[in-house]
């Protein structure tokens, strides 16, 4: 026998809490990791000055391709962002 506890709430106000549960959960997430990456972009563009002012060309030759490639990503989420707007509060 089937529980009847198991089935889907797709309107209500357990549809709702269950919703803002969802957002807030995903936003949560969405600034631990977001803090994460311009922690690490700030990480690398120290680095990279020690590097500059050490004259080291192939250190720093990788950590601007390493910055680049968290900046692309920093691009790649707002787009994203801005294109889910009204999907998450």
């Amino acid at each position: 026998m089937k529980n009847k506890l198991s089935i889907p709430f797709y309107e209500g106000p357990i549809f709702a809490a269950e919703k803002r549960l969802e957002d807030f959960s995903y936003n949560l997430y969405f600034s631990y990791i977001f803090g994460k990456s311009v922690a690490q972009h700030q990480q690398l563009q120290d680095e990279y000055i020690d590097a500059f002012l050490a004259q080291d060309e192939d250190k720093m030759r990788r950590l601007n391709i390493e910055i680049a490639l968290i900046e692309g990503a920093f691009e790649v989420t707002a787009n994203m962002l801005e294109a889910t707007e009204g999907t998450y509060s």
